[in-house]
């Protein structure tokens, strides 16, 4: 009988350990997923969470597979154009003739030797892939924008483009800009890498046979597609004219438009003859024409980014400003009133008067008598003061509305009472009162800008716990579950009252009755959330009902 030696390398259970360690890296992402989707669907805008999801997955998906195969795809045609010396990699230099990687030689390794820098290269090239989908992911919006243009019906007058363009196509053309040349520029790296690695790159000799023909058709095809979207870059550039903070008011002036835009559309000529100059070199086997090419850019652009503007600027603008600048202060003035909507304003003459009589006063009341006349700052001082009522009360600010108060629509200053769970005494400060029983404010105060007791006081139109009102508007549902300084989740719907108020010797209960929060009845929310939010005691807590729900996102901005 034959008997066979069992296989107990570690290479066989390595898928295992992959598939483990992707599912505990990524389960904390998956998880938290889920329960922003629960939260989605739970405040009514689930189709908005899906939209962006499935945009940013496939933003993230198709940069991940475009750059991996076509970094992966320059790597393998750079191996296969790189000369055959016998080994997968060597350095060469003044002083070592010819030798392979020192790591290559070592005994244990040189089964591994042929293989090994293609995985090398596999990972890098994966781990290059995965950072730039993630930096992709947040172009989702500028995308959906793009696909979903309109037309805004006014166009701008320097290029005669509709609004539109600049809020929903430019972005998108920068982007997919942006997202090629990076994307040329690491397979540049790439090749660059493997031909210095594989001798193809000569450092001594003739600087025309600096790479070898080849290699150098090949980076050269990629330098003459950067170079082309560096001409579109000049291109697109040209629209930022109208944004522009150089003249006597923001947006196009009299140099942007006679001398940066004249500059900005040579500039894009400019750079695609180079790019031409670049595919030349490689029929004629020459890098002359490329440096010819770069030397004739760098020219232009000193030429035309600096000189001629500062020219136009400096002997044709200066001298005579403001006939220059005059249409285009026009056009930002007309765009500024188009934006606010002051275009379409009925203007009509009253005349001024310099008497004010008290036929004058009594003919505007109503606006007489809502004169502010508190500061917010020394009043929130004041409300605080004397009606925050407890240490875990907070007033955070003043607010200003407008109300009808017993008839009168009457401008206000108000508060609301919100809780601040810091302050409750540290010995109360456990997770059951922290999540489940403190969970609102209470009540709010409220008076009016121009009015003050003999004191000098606020003149209270709504006070105290619970809430005193003076005047017609009642408050009936006092509770505060959302607000400007709540940022802590809190569940509602158990089987424990929730604190109120201190009433005397003992507190005011009540239960939440609005329909706000995400169910979390079952066992499988409340293992969900448990493992999103970390805390175990709300899988375990026998406080929870099927009635239960969880506040979170509850600070208002």
């Amino acid at each position: 009988m034959v008997t066979g030696k069992r296989n107990n390398s570690p290479s066989k259970f390595l898928p295992i350990f992959i598939v483990i360690a992707l599912i505990l890296f990524s389960s904390g992402t998956v998880v938290h997923l889920i329960t922003e989707s629960w939260w989605f669907e739970a405040v009514g805008f689930a189709e908005v969470f899906w939209t962006r999801l499935i945009w940013r997955s496939l933003v993230w998906l198709g940069t991940f597979v475009v750059f991996a195969l076509f970094l992966w795809g320059n790597y393998r045609l750079a191996m296969q154009l790189a000369p055959n010396t016998g080994e997968q990699f060597v350095i060469k230099d003044r002083y070592l003739k010819s030798r392979s990687l020192r790591f290559l030689e070592i005994k244990d390794l040189a089964a591994y030797a042929k293989s090994l820098p293609n995985y090398i290269a596999l990972v890098v090239i994966l781990f290059a892939s995965l950072i730039a989908a993630n930096q992709s992911m947040g172009s989702w919006e500028t995308i959906l924008k793009y696909f979903s243009a309109q037309d805004f019906g006014s166009v701008d007058p320097i290029f005669g483009q509709d609004i539109g363009f600049y809020i929903f196509q430019l972005p998108f053309y920068e982007g997919v800009r942006d997202w090629l040349l990076t994307l040329l520029l690491g397979a540049v790296v790439v090749s660059l890498v493997v031909y210095a690695l594989k001798g193809s790159i000569k450092t001594t000799g003739n600087f025309s046979r600096f790479i070898s023909g080849k290699a150098k058709t090949h980076l050269s095809i990629l330098l003459a597609a950067i170079i082309l979207f560096l001409a579109l870059s000049f291109w697109l550039e040209r629209y930022h004219l109208l944004y522009s903070e150089e003249g006597v008011v923001f947006g196009a002036g009299y140099t942007d438009v006679h001398a940066r835009l004249v500059a900005l559309s040579l500039l894009s000529f400019v750079t695609l003859a180079l790019a031409v100059l670049f595919l030349l070199g490689i029929r004629q086997n020459t890098v002359t024409l490329p440096a010819y090419g770069m030397g004739l850019f760098i020219v232009a652009l000193v030429l035309f980014r600096g000189v001629y503007p500062w020219f136009q600027q400096q002997f044709i603008v200066e001298p005579n400003e403001l006939a220059k600048e005059k249409p285009y202060i026009a056009h930002n003035i007309q765009f500024t009133r188009q934006a606010y909507g002051l275009d379409v304003v009925q203007s009509e003459q009253y005349p001024a008067k310099a008497q004010l009589n008290r036929q004058a006063l009594q003919a505007n009341q109503s606006t007489i008598s809502n004169i502010r006349l508190w500061d917010y700052r020394p009043l929130l001082s004041t409300y605080r003061q004397l009606q925050e009522i407890r240490l875990y009360y907070r007033f955070k600010d003043i607010d200003i509305d407008r109300y009808t108060l017993n008839g009168n629509y009457q401008q206000v200053m108000l508060a609301p009472r919100e809780l601040a769970y810091s302050q409750v005494p540290e010995r109360a400060q456990t997770w059951v009162n922290q999540r489940l029983k403190y969970t609102h404010g209470y009540g709010l105060v409220m008076s009016p800008v121009n009015r003050a007791t003999s004191q000098g006081l606020p003149e209270f139109l709504i006070k105290d716990i619970p809430p005193v009102s003076q005047v017609d508007l009642q408050v009936t549902r006092p509770e505060i579950y959302y607000g400007e300084e709540t940022d802590t989740y809190i569940f509602t719907g158990t089987s424990t009252d929730e604190f109120d108020y201190p009433r005397g010797g003992e507190n005011a209960s009540n239960r939440y009755e609005g329909t706000g929060g995400v169910p979390m009845g079952s066992l499988l929310r409340r293992l969900t959330y448990a493992y999103d939010l970390g805390s175990l005691k709300i899988l375990i807590s026998n406080y929870f009902t099927n009635e239960s729900r969880i506040h979170y996102y509850r600070q208002i901005r």
